[in-house]
This record gives structure tokens, sequence and C-alpha cells, in this order.
């Protein structure tokens, strides 16, 4: 298999393109500004994004009403969980060890917005947008100090970000170094799985003969700046993953893996990989780009896509990759991979509580859920309440009157990674200071907290 130019942009070109955008600042001037307990609880996390909004009544925080399908065979699953079993067929074996936040807020009720609030962890503001990095690409900066000689993968991957309505954001004003890779799992298992004796050799003579090429004509220098180094950097970078053998298992079969099906779970099923190679990734963005977004016929199994087909696609993978990481050895003695690695699932907003003229549910950013798993969370954990049709929150949940946003999703994956989440970066292109957790967003109403949800590790 020769490995060309079209297989590196497969393996992050969109990345590498959209980084382009933001100017590298180095060094940046950061800062803590306050005095932040970060939990530091995981060494690895996962994230998946449910692009759209799946229906936090008929699943996560389940309210039964006059529409609720006769079939769904709701079952309690633990003392504050029920689950229709239709949607949810092993929810009992991943209910048990997983918390939730019930009371979170969304500003944004369109999906474009949203997606970049999910991937950068803040509201989109277009005067700022293209320097704004992922805030993978903030853990992917926090983390380097405590990369090892022999890391070679990047810090941050994502899947199937090139599908997404935003696709990848770049690392903005953090410069290329940090920017994620985005995997496409429908593509890389046989660009990189296959087995050819002769594609490291392939390979290395390429850049061979670019580092011969660099010499005549150097990329850095006068007419491409910052950019020519961007490019070098991305090159560099691939050439040291491309050329890692334990690269190259992370697209090898094993048994169990046909257990994993669709597009996300493939995504998890990389995920799983990356993280068990133990090789320098250590947070994994898993983007499900299934149509999470029911208007009509929410519960129509005709249809090609309905809260069934969706649910159970979640279901079967997720309980997979709960299963293997748990079965898994971490990097410390006596921990599985699981209990290093922070779960997070979620989506953009939630959906209303009543039917539509259609059947089916419209966007609603007043309430819904975000669920968590390992790293330290406290299994069982319901933090938040809704009332009887999920229609209002009564009961935020924590410590602080403010709502949560997802901005509090991002704090808490940064202090369970042991990253002080009251950092701002002080020169930006803009001059303006950069939070890694916003507490007033520029245009924005109202004040937010920037405090992780610490209640679900206590």
């Amino acid at each position: 298999m020769a490995i060309n130019r079209r297989d590196l942009l497969k393996l992050g070109g969109v990345t590498i393109g959209t980084s382009m955008l933001g100017q590298a600042l180095f060094p940046l001037e950061v800062k803590a500004e306050g005095k932040p307990k970060p939990r530091g609880t995981a060494r690895n996390c996962i994230f998946i994004a449910l692009s759209g909004c799946i229906s936090p009544p008929d699943t996560w925080d389940f309210k039964e009403s006059r529409t609720t399908p006769k079939d769904f065979d709701v079952q309690k699953i633990t003392s504050d969980l029920y689950l229709p079993k239709a949607l949810f067929p092993n929810a009992h074996d991943w209910g048990p060890k997983v918390a939730m936040v019930r009371s979170m807020h969304a500003r944004e009720l369109v999906h474009f917005t949203g997606q970049y609030h999910t991937q950068t962890g803040r509201a989109l503001n277009l005067a700022l947008g293209k320097e704004i990095p992922a805030f993978g690409t903030v853990i992917a900066a926090e983390l380097e100090s405590r990369r090892r000689e022999s890391d070679s993968f990047p810090t941050y991957v994502s899947t199937s970000l090139s599908k997404n309505r935003v696709s990848a954001i770049g690392s903005g004003f953090f410069g290329a170094r940090y920017a994620g890779v985005d995997l496409d799992p429908a593509a890389v298992f046989d660009v990189f799985g296959a087995k050819d004796s002769d594609a490291m050799e392939t390979l290395q003579r390429r850049f061979r003969a670019r580092a011969e090429l660099s010499k005549a004509s150097p990329v850095t220098g006068p007419v491409l700046g910052e950019k020519g180094s961007a490019f070098k950097d991305f090159y560099d970078t691939a050439f040291s993953v491309l050329n890692d053998r334990r690269w190259s298992n992370v697209f090898l079969p094993a048994p169990g893996d046909e257990e994993y099906v669709s597009d996300f779970g493939k995504g998890c099923l990389l995920a799983r990989n990356l993280l068990a190679a133990d090789a320098g990734t250590r947070f994994v963005y898993v983007c499900d780009n299934s149509p999470w977004d029911h208007h009509s016929y929410i519960y129509d199994r005709t249809k090609a896509s309905n809260l069934y087909t969706q649910c159970n696609n979640f279901d079967r993978n997720f309980t997979k990759l709960l299963k293997d990481l748990e079965a898994l050895p971490g990097h410390d003695a006596g921990k599985t991979l699981l209990d290093e690695t922070l779960i997070l699932a979620t989506s953009e907003f939630g959906r209303v509580p009543y039917l539509n003229a259609a059947e089916g549910r419209d966007h609603y950013g007043t309430c819904y859920s975000t669920l968590f798993a390992g790293g330290g969370v406290k299994a069982g954990r319901m933090m938040g309440k809704t009332n009887e049709d999920c229609s209002e929150t009564v009961d935020l949940g924590w410590s602080h009157k403010l709502r949560p946003f997802h901005d509090n999703n991002v704090a808490t994956i940064y202090s369970a990674l042991g990253i002080d989440y009251t950092k701002s970066v002080q020169n930006t292109p803009s001059g303006r200071s950069y939070q890694y957790v916003q507490t007033a967003p520029v245009g924005g109403s109202e004040f937010q907290s920037n405090e992780p949800f610490d209640e679900l590790f206590a």
C-alpha cells in the first residue's frame, strides 16, 4: 500500500487548513485567574457528540406522557434512571455505570452554531471566529509537557468532524502544532490497516525526497512565513505517526470488533484503540453524524431515521465501548482504561416536550442532558432535575445559582485532566483575552459560571 498525499489529507488535511486561519503566537501569555483545584482524576477523555439533539423526555430524562409509545417497555435501571428497553436494550449493562447532568441549557437552537459551540466550548462570535481554537487544541497544548519521547500520536484526534456541518475547528492562535487530526472511520481502516511491506519504505523514500527539496526551496522564510512553518509541522507530525508501527496496529481487526457497527461505532473503536496504544493520544472527539434530528415521525419505525434506530445504534456501540475499556489495563497499576478515561456524551441542545404536527420534536434550549462515565465520576449520580414533562429545570443540581451550559462540560473535562480551567490567554490576535472557560461571553446576555461539575465526583 503506497501512502500518498491524498491519504495524508484523509488523515488531517481539514484541520490543518482551518488552523491556518489563526495566528500562531509563541510564547502565549497564559495566566490563571483564580485558585482552582483541578481534580486530575482522568488521564484521557472521550467526548461523544450526537450531532443534532437526542430527545431527553424519551431517553436520558424520561417522562411518560400520553404520546409515549406503548412498546417502549420502560425499565428501572437505578433509583433515578428509567430507560425504555425498546430504545436501549443494553441499558442494564451501562446505566448503573453512568452519571448525568439533566439541567443543561443551550443558547443556540441552530445546528451550525450549536456544533461550533460543542467543538469550541463557547458561543460563536463572528468577530473572533478565526482565532478561536477547538477545546481539544487547548487540551493538546496543556498536555504537551506530559508527552514522552516515545509518544508519536497526536494528543488530540477526532472522528467524522469533516462530515459535520461546521467541519473540524482548527487550532486558532495556538498554532498548527496543537491542531487535531480528524479521521474518517469509513476510510481509515482500509487506508492504514492493510499490511504492505513496501508501504514504510515508500513513505521514507518520499520524505527523504521532500527533505532534499526543502534544502533547495525552504518552506519557511519571508514568502510563506508562519504558514510555511505550520505546513512543515504538519508533514513532520504525519511522518512520525505513519512511521510508527503502533499506528497501523490501531486499524487492524481484533476478535469482537465486529460488534462495533456504523461509522459511529467505528469511531468508538478508534477511540478505544488510540487510547489503548498509549502512544500519545489523550483526547478523542467522536462525532456521531447520524441524524439525531427528528422533527417528524420520531417514533415511526418505517422511516429511515427514527428514535428507535438512533438509540439502538448508540446503545450497542456505547455498551461495547464501556465493556472494552473496563477490560483493558490502564496506565497505572490496578486501574482499568475506563478508570482513567472520562467519557461524555451530549447533544447540541434538547427537544421540545410535546409532539409537533408532524409527530416529531423541534429544537429546545431550556433543558437537556449530558451523560458522564469513567474518569473518577461517581456512578449513579444524577445532577439537576426537571419538571413532570421535561419543559423546565426545577433544580440546577449544583452549588451555583447560574445555569449550566456546555462550557461547564468543557470545564469538567479540563478539571478531570488536571488542567487549570481558569486560565486565560492575553496576547491574542484580536487583543481580547481568551478565557479557557468564559464567564461573560461577548455578545451574551448573561453571566455564567466557569466551574466544572464537581458534584459528579463527590
